[in-house]
């Protein structure tokens, strides 16, 4: 195979991956649900990139790809007690929820 044949290949295959990721990604926060212990959400979403504590509420901040390649949002997921009361855009959740310093960060 030829260089040039093994880099279009190559750049398939990397294209590929990342719609495929994109996809994914956002998709992942479907897997949480009101109730859910906070180690439910860190082994269904990984990591936080974030986490903010007010008080025994506590809100873990991710950013996921957004269905487009390249589009990050930041969602957050408000834990009160060890248990999820409420998940989504981190906008949605207002000025209480502090700036971080990710990509896109508000």
């Amino acid at each position: 195979m030829n260089r040039s044949a093994r880099l279009s290949l190559s750049s398939g295959v990397v294209a590929v991956a990342l719609l495929t990721g994109c996809a994914a990604s956002s998709a992942r926060l479907n897997r949480i649900s009101p109730g859910m212990t906070r180690e439910e959400v860190v082994s269904a979403l990984g990591t936080p990139h974030a986490v903010t504590a007010h008080g025994a509420v506590e809100y873990l901040s991710y950013n996921l790809l957004n269905k487009g390649v390249g589009d990050m949002k930041e969602y957050a997921v408000k834990v009160v007690a060890g248990r999820v009361e409420a998940f989504g855009e981190k906008a949605d959740f207002g000025p209480q929820l502090l700036s971080t310093n990710a990509p896109g960060g508000r």
